[in-house]
């Protein structure tokens, strides 16, 4: 005979939650400001001029010296880079189960979407190193005399102030920090080391009940700071000066030894932006379906044509290979802190 319990478990409905839900998901918090702007074209190329002479003065009937300006740089060109991935579903799935609480190609499509962000929210700092010349990331994007290396050594708030300053698009302003959780965690130290409290700002989110809401967001000399778990840590070693990949612990306590990169950057047309093909209009992604022809299962190919470009060398600028301070007790409560 069965028990009261046995019999109340099989006369029980499980309610399934709709999607199928990230266990591991990752930050990338840039994605929802950052700028796409269409290209009519396979490319982008931005001109660029040197440094500006400002003009003379001049007394009657004086000559005026001639400043014809020139191209600085003619080869500044900016390609599209094709990330792909693809996803199957059978008739019988889609016939039987197209009524359930999970429609079968939905929720395979936004995973699959959600696929296609996460490369290229790991593209956008380090770049394509598979096809040259398809998607250059912040890393080769970076004018040389705009990269503060740290070789390794504790980050302080006079190179974050120094960091920031080496971005003059906009007059200045405008300006966001980009950056891994080692990176804002650095942040935090920097400021705590000194006896001094990290500022934070309100800003606008959406949150899970499908509402905004205001929530507290890291900054630095007014610009926000913005967590992209997509960017690499590195671990420096005198066989490897510049860095080489580690994992992020996010448990470890100091995380001694391990670097990153803090990323200053202006948003928008001639700054730096995301690029799409024209005849996507707004859209960022490409779905087509294909049949296999002895498997009763359709084939769905999801691409995202997509790239970044910068126009003024000065709107972007980082710091790299920074580690974490050593950290005094944090001036505030950390817990009731937002993103």
């Amino acid at each position: 005979m069965s028990t009261i319990g046995d019999n109340a478990r099989l006369l029980s409905n499980d309610v399934q939650a709709k999607w199928l839900i990230e266990d591991f998901p990752f930050r990338i918090q840039l994605a929802s400001v950052f700028p796409f702007y269409p290209v009519a074209g396979d490319a982008l190329r931005y001109t660029t001029t040197p440094v500006l002479q400002p003009g003379v003065t001049i007394g009657f009937e004086e000559g005026i010296v001639e400043d014809t300006k020139m191209p600085n740089d003619a080869s500044r060109v900016f390609s599209f880079a094709e990330i792909a991935t693809q996803f199957r579903v059978s008739y019988k799935a889609q016939d039987i189960f197209s009524s359930n609480v999970n429609d079968q190609v939905s929720v395979q499509m936004a995973l699959a979407i959600r696929e296609l962000l996460y490369k290229f929210w790991t593209l956008f700092e380090s770049g394509d190193s598979v096809n040259a010349g398809e998607f250059d990331g912040l890393h080769k994007l970076a004018d040389p005399s705009r990269v503060l290396d740290l070789g390794f050594q504790p980050l302080t708030l006079e190179v974050l102030e120094q960091g920031k300053e080496l971005v003059r698009t906009n007059d200045g302003r405008g300006t966001v920090l980009f950056t891994n959780s080692t990176g804002k965690r650095a942040i935090h130290a920097a400021h705590w080391t000194r006896g001094l409290t990290p500022q934070y700002t309100d800003m606008i989110f959406p949150c899970p009940r499908n509402e905004n809401q205001a929530e507290q967001v890291l900054t630095f000399d007014g610009a926000p700071v913005y967590v992209n778990d997509l960017n690499q840590n590195l671990g420096g070693s005198p066989d490897a000066p510049d860095g080489e990949p580690v994992p992020e612990n996010p448990l470890a306590p100091d995380s001694a030894g391990t670097g990153t990169n803090i990323w200053f950057f202006s948003m928008g047309e001639n700054n730096l932006h995301g690029m799409t093909p024209a005849a996507l209009d707004t859209g960022l992604f490409v779905t087509r379906s294909t049949m296999l022809p002895d498997g009763s299962t359709l084939v769905y190919h999801v691409t995202m044509p997509a790239s970044i470009a910068l126009g003024s060398a000065s709107s972007l600028a980082v710091i790299k290979n920074a580690v974490i301070p050593a950290q005094r007790s944090p001036l505030i409560d950390f817990d009731i802190r937002g993103a």
